[in-house]
């Protein structure tokens, strides 16, 4: 979403026919207005991009953004206070598309990830930088907000984006309290020894996004990607965050690789057993 100084949409400067595999929202007895689902915060996320093109992208990451929001520059940063002091016009196009997007059981917390492409400017004929992006949504008082974005770099895509797919959990509840120590006490078992323990822990749908490369989808072929990097990896203790049901979560810090920092972000969400299962690894370089 943002631009950074390399121009990365990590919550910053951040659409195709729909796969539907969820089902339709109902209604929040408790609230008394409609719970999120995979669809309307693919709608959100599609919203937000469509603001950035018509309105500039200031205007549209004040309005998409949560109050805790996080954008890296390059460290993590307050969103909105960030935005708040760039000038409302000027800089290149940044355009982006989601292509999957998945929520919680309860629909109070999901991601989207999908491709970014940059222009120089409105006028350039070819964008100059491409990449990844993956966006952590919260749902505040009715709606989608921004709460965490960040992104990777790639080549020049040679095939077009894939159909948008739509996901949601179905997994039981867990007090978060229990789910948010439970998910960290495991990602940092996974973080001290990733290729080992990675066939255990991934899901088969698994994206993993290594830094300059497209992503890997898949357990076999992310976990032997993972064989063949060789490069130890060191991981900072993890920030988190689990959806009020306990059964969708996100886990982000610095790690360091041959004395070049980074950060990462691991998806966990739990199977229908409630199992914590990894479903997404990004890591960004700094």
């Amino acid at each position: 979403m943002q631009l950074l100084s390399n121009p990365v949409k990590i919550l910053s400067c951040l659409v195709g026919p729909i796969l539907l595999l969820c089902t339709a929202a109902t209604l929040s007895a408790e609230e008394g207005v409609p719970i999120g689902n995979a669809k309307s915060l693919a709608a959100a996320e599609m919203a937000f991009a469509r603001e950035s093109l018509e309105q500039g992208t200031r205007a549209a990451f004040l309005h998409a953004l949560s109050d805790e929001g996080i954008l890296f520059q390059p460290g993590p940063q307050n969103g909105k206070k960030s935005w708040e002091t760039k000038p409302a016009t000027g800089g290149g196009v940044l355009q982006w598309q989601p292509v999957l997007v998945a929520t919680a059981t309860n629909g109070d917390l999901g991601f989207t990830t999908g491709p970014w492409s940059f222009k120089e400017s409105a006028a350039a004929r070819e964008a100059t930088a491409f990449g990844q992006f993956v966006s952590i949504w919260r749902r505040e008082n009715g709606q989608w907000k921004l709460l965490f974005d960040i992104g990777s770099e790639n080549p020049r895509p040679t095939a077009p984006a894939p159909e948008l797919q739509l996901v949601e959990n179905h997994a039981p509840n867990e007090s978060p309290v229990t789910a948010l120590a439970s998910m960290l006490a495991l990602d940092r078992s996974y973080a001290a020894d990733r290729a080992g323990k990675f066939s255990s822990v991934a899901e088969e749908s698994i994206r993993y996004y290594p830094p300059g490369e497209f992503p890997i989808l898949g357990q076999s072929a992310a976990a032997a990607a993972l064989r063949a990097t060789g490069k130890p990896i060191a991981f900072g203790e993890a920030k988190g965050e689990v959806s009020h049901g306990g059964d969708f979560g996100v886990a982000w810090g610095e790690y360091t690789a041959d004395a070049d920092p980074g950060y990462y972000l691991r998806i966990w969400r739990k199977d229908r057993g409630g199992e914590w299962k990894l479903a997404l690894e990004l890591l960004h370089r700094r």
